[in-house]
């Protein structure tokens, strides 16, 4: 995930079928058409319901396997988030991740999902920051390959870039004190986006089961 590591894939034409999956009708922290509502707190998630939100293959594609979610917690969260993403983010609770990728030997469609989750709406905005900052630090000593892009997930705040030439998108979304980190290899734009508004709604879903909502 890191963005060396992006840079460097390289992609071919094949793309992700999108399955179906709404979003959640409404969600800690937003009112049902998805406006803050301060009333409400904000979304937060143990690391269960971290888990509990990562999203599962069929949501995602009807062609996608993917491997066995993962959970870290305390300095070993800290220390995943250091390795992975090259920024501090020593006020990081959880990190639960999964890979999923397409059946089939002559494919390269691969998504990966991490979230992370922090004590504080504030650390949240600060670690987004920070991960975003360096992708772009790291993009302009690469030449600038990253596009903007417009990616409507239903979170508090979204970032979404492109490389054409690696056929790489990365989503970054913050919902209340969660963070997430989605990269796609070889995806078609829609369902950059379908991928984003299942793990979006995924995280919604899991804290109004752990507030108690209905």
């Amino acid at each position: 995930m890191a963005a060396a590591l992006v840079l460097a894939l390289t992609g071919c034409e094949e793309s992700v079928p999108a399955a179906g999956g709404g979003k959640a009708s409404g969600a800690p922290g937003k009112d049902l058409q998805g406006a803050v509502d301060p009333s409400r707190p904000p979304v937060s998630l143990d690391p269960t319901g971290l888990m509990n939100a990562l999203p599962i293959e069929s949501q995602v594609g009807d062609v996608m396997v993917g491997g066995d979610p993962f959970l870290a917690q305390g300095n070993d969260a800290v220390e995943y988030c250091v390795d992975e993403e090259s920024i501090d983010c020593v006020d990081v609770d959880a990190v639960a991740g999964k890979d999923m990728e397409e059946r089939g030997d002559s494919s390269d469609t691969r998504v990966e999902f991490r979230l992370y989750s922090f004590e504080t709406v504030e650390q949240a905005k600060a670690a987004m920051k920070a991960q975003v900052d360096d992708w772009r630090k790291a993009d302009a000593k690469s030449g600038g390959r990253w596009q903007q892009k417009t990616v409507d997930s239903g979170a508090d705040e979204t970032e979404a870039v492109r490389d054409d030439e690696a056929d790489v998108d990365v989503v970054v979304m913050r919902l209340g004190t969660v963070v997430s980190h989605i990269v796609a290899l070889d995806v078609l734009p829609d369902n950059v986006r379908h991928a984003a508004v299942v793990q979006a709604s995924q995280v919604q879903a899991a804290a109004m089961v752990g507030s108690g909502g209905h």
